[in-house]
């Protein structure tokens, strides 16, 4: 599993691992990521061998481009050496620039290659990796149709664990009121300033309807403010800066205030919760409002445009919340409408492809054997040695 950089390139590829342990109980699985803290905090617990490189983002900046050029050469020898310990069969892309030289050099050292694209329009990473790819996984089928032969629509892997939890458990975990219809707020695993400061806009000068409260969840570089900004409002909330158990929010949420990234977007539909999507605007190629726009279309959810230099942005958004919290019918058909949507078993159908490709890569590795009988080894207990915790620092 290569890439990283943020939770949704993460989760959807811990929800893969997951899928696999339980077809395949024996599989060596390991990741590879970026050196960002998020990937610390999401992999921390996971119980897999785990490896950060010293892959750098692409900037547009001719200024960057040394020190690019010197972590794409790093990050390439760190996957080499990862690949003569670890033996991998299939190198799977999670997305970023994390995934990169693992997915590239996956076939130069044997193995199958998958990238995991959920964003209806591929990012530069995986634009690149696709053409070099056995199997494309997607979310939407406007990025099938662009990627070809290889792409597949089995939607976004989502993990088991958010399906587990009863409102009772998740509002119980967050303090709420058990009687309480919740709005749950959140920015995905880093947080969304202009969302955060939209929706304290929000409830400083409208409130809540009554008989609602709010989970939100701020991101941890904006804890701090938005916490004091909540002790002048007068609304029942629990404020959190993150949740180690999104499962918990999803279980107590009646109504979702988000982003419109891949991951969270397959996660509330899976998890049937309702949503107004406030899609970054900062994006060159907007793929957050064009995937927010295609849950729209099958009533999921509603979509208000994040205008960070609009002061009416807040307006707009408290119109909309409002006019879903005082209609129990229209959040009922949204509900329904995401349970129709979501792909609950996007995970179990990617592991199944992820082990067929690795079944194709032992059977080849097999039959290399009997038409070279002096080269023979055993490829199917090949050496893995777990990946340092530490990257290269021991070395």
């Amino acid at each position: 599993m290569a890439g990283g950089g943020t939770g949704g390139h993460l989760y959807p590829g811990l929800a893969v691992a997951e899928a696999i342990r339980t077809l395949q109980p024996e599989a060596a699985i390991a990741f590879s990521c970026t050196r960002r803290p998020i990937d610390r905090q999401v992999l921390a617990a996971c119980g897999y061998a785990v490896t950060p490189t010293s892959a750098r983002p692409f900037r547009l900046a001719p200024w960057t481009w040394p020190a690019l050029a010197v972590s794409l050469v790093r990050s390439g020898n760190q996957a080499r050496r990862r690949f003569r310990e670890f033996c991998p069969d299939v190198v799977l892309g999670l997305g970023g620039y994390g995934s990169y030289a693992p997915v590239r050099l996956g076939r130069k050292y044997g193995a199958a290659t998958a990238v995991l694209n959920p964003d209806i329009v591929p990012g530069r990473a995986n634009r690149r990796l696709a053409k070099r790819s056995d199997r494309i996984f997607c979310q939407f089928e406007e990025t099938v149709a662009l990627l070809g032969d290889g792409a597949r629509l089995t939607g976004c892997p989502v993990r088991p664990s958010l399906f587990a939890c009863t409102r009772t458990e998740g509002r119980e975990a967050f303090g709420l009121d058990a009687d309480r219809p919740t709005l749950l707020v959140t920015g995905a695993s880093l947080g969304a300033r202009t969302v955060n400061r939209a929706v304290v806009a929000m409830l400083r000068q409208r409130g809540l309807p009554e008989g609602w409260q709010v989970l939100h969840l701020t991101g941890r570089g904006e804890y701090e403010e938005v916490s004091a900004s909540y002790e002048a409002i007068s609304v029942p909330a629990a404020v959190r800066p993150y949740a180690d158990r999104m499962g918990l929010a999803y279980a107590a949420a009646d109504l979702a205030v988000a982003r419109a990234g891949a991951s969270t977007i397959a996660e509330l539909l899976a998890a049937a919760v309702p949503a107004v999507f406030m899609p970054y605007p900062f994006h060159r190629d907007r793929h957050q409002m064009r995937q927010a726009r295609a849950v729209e279309a099958t009533g999921a959810a509603i979509v208000v445009e994040d205008r960070p230099d609009d002061p009416g942005t807040w307006a707009r958004l408290a119109e909309t919340v409002a006019a879903l919290m005082t209609d129990p019918g229209r959040l009922a058909s949204m509900r329904q409408s995401a349970r129709a949507t979501g792909r609950r078993g996007a995970a179990d159908e990617v592991a199944r492809q992820v082990l067929e490709l690795a079944d194709g890569v032992t059977a080849r590795r097999h039959a290399e054997m009997e038409a070279n009988p002096a080269d023979r080894r055993d490829v199917d207990t090949a050496a893995r040695a777990p990946y340092t915790p530490s990257g290269d620092a021991e070395r």
